[in-house]
């Protein structure tokens, strides 16, 4: 098969082809750098035909990642500030660091601290001897810097405040003591005239709760019987799962730790029965009475006495996170206040009992 001969482009075809090409490339380069420059600057604004679409695919996904970011960072704060634990509970003003919600596990907190409990020893006691307890107290309403608004109502209910020691007779038939330090001075002060003593009473068995030292050992040492115990079941019963009934069963508790001499083996039991309790948590950098500051079990919407808005405030009861021992109970509030005649703010404290000491004496007066 023959091939057809190439043939050159006649004289000067080249150059003409040459700059044909060159126009092209030079107006398709003016058009772009046009285009380019209309889509960098926009005429005057007018009105959208239709919303702006997402562009770029291939930067939807991490901007909408950061954004999903933050607001779940945003809504873990929220959530704590509005069901957790507040931002510092204060003494009677504002003098507080700010208390953090812990990640430790109230069920493991309270298993360590019942092992350690378990392990405490009491000597044998005798009916004649008595049970001595120093507490300090404070109460908001007899807060001496407290400034109340002129035109509001204050109602003026007494509250316990300051230094209580008291003496009560272990199986509840013997005269006790109870001495008030009014200057906040207990066992340790150096004003041993400035108080008011009072007798107390012999002793009537409690329904509920128990009154004296006897009765305290009379509650079941078992956690299984502590619970029942806690939530008033009788045999074969089951737990409502109401709330009320956590709440109940919590006061109970605090009310235990903050009146009573436990013995180890019912303290242990209060204590694992008290981890079954739902609603608990724990709260590092919580602060008693006395200012002590320790690790704290707490429960929202519970508390040791009246408080102006029960479900915005919380219990705690604080313990010494190197001996687990029991320091004591403080009410804190984490709602704001409602109206100007509320003169509580988040974080403060409403009421606080700080157990300073506790023991067995021989009788009145005498310091374990």
């Amino acid at each position: 098969m023959s091939t057809i001969p190439e043939k050159d482009l006649p004289p000067g075809r080249h150059r003409v082809l040459r700059e044909h090409l060159m126009r092209e490339i030079t107006n398709e380069t003016s058009e772009a750098n046009a285009a380019n420059e209309a889509h960098e600057t926009p005429p005057p604004v007018r009105p959208p035909v239709r919303p702006p679409l997402w562009r770029r695919p291939a930067f939807v996904a991490p901007a909408l990642a950061g954004a999903l970011s933050v607001a779940v960072v945003l809504g873990v704060t929220v959530t704590r500030d509005a069901t957790g634990p507040s931002a510092g509970p204060d003494t009677a003003s504002s003098d507080r660091a700010p208390d953090t919600m812990s990640r430790q596990s109230p069920a493991e907190l309270l298993e360590r601290i019942a092992r350690t409990a378990e392990k405490g020893r009491l000597s044998r006691v005798r009916d004649d001897q008595f049970v001595y307890s120093e507490v300090e107290n404070y109460h908001w309403k007899m807060d001496p810097g407290l400034r109340f608004p002129d035109d509001c109502a204050m109602t003026a209910e007494g509250h316990p405040y300051g230094v209580e020691q008291s003496w009560k007779s272990v199986d509840g038939q013997s005269e006790g003591l109870r001495r008030q330090h009014a200057d906040g001075k207990g066992s340790g002060g150096d004003s041993d005239g400035d108080y008011v003593e009072n007798t107390i009473a012999r002793q009537l068995p409690g329904k509920t709760l128990p009154e004296y030292f006897r009765q305290v050992e009379e509650l079941p040492t078992d956690p299984e019987g502590m619970y029942r115990w806690l939530y008033g079941l009788e045999p074969g019963e089951r737990a409502s799962g109401k709330r009320a009934a956590d709440v109940g069963a919590y006061e109970k508790v605090a009310t235990l730790l903050t009146s009573q001499l436990l013995p180890p083996k019912t303290a242990a039991a209060l204590y694992r029965a008290a981890a079954r309790i739902p609603g608990l948590f724990v709260v590092d950098d919580a602060r008693d009475a006395a200012g002590r500051q320790g690790v704290a079990v707490a429960m929202k919407g519970a508390s040791l006495s009246w408080t102006p808005d029960r479900v915005g405030a919380r219990s705690e009861l604080i313990f010494d996170e190197k001996t687990d021992k029991f320091l004591g109970e403080s009410t804190v509030r984490i709602s704001g206040p409602k109206n100007e005649c509320d003169v509580l703010d988040k974080g403060d404290l409403v009421e606080s009992v700080a157990v300073v000491d506790r023991g067995i004496v021989d009788e009145t007066g005498q310091l374990p």
